[in-house]
């Protein structure tokens, strides 16, 4: 079941193909925040998105990795 969740995390994020604050992926997945950053975190380490950290608290941007990266 937790891979599945990462799929879905993946898949919300490679669709928006820009960065998203990881408080708007978190209500638009209806999860809170803390589950929302363990996954994105995990799916960082796997080298399937970036996470960028603003000057703001709590500002937390996240963006999937695709193939145009690549490219």
């Amino acid at each position: 079941m937790f891979g599945r969740r990462k799929d879905v995390v993946y898949k919300v994020l490679a669709t928006k193909k820009r960065a998203v604050a990881l408080q708007h992926l978190s209500a638009e997945l209806e999860t809170p925040a803390p589950a929302v950053l363990k996954t994105v975190r995990e799916l960082e380490s796997d080298g399937l998105v970036e996470v960028f950290y603003g000057r703001d608290k709590a500002a937390i941007m996240v963006r999937a990795k695709t193939l145009e990266d690549y490219i």
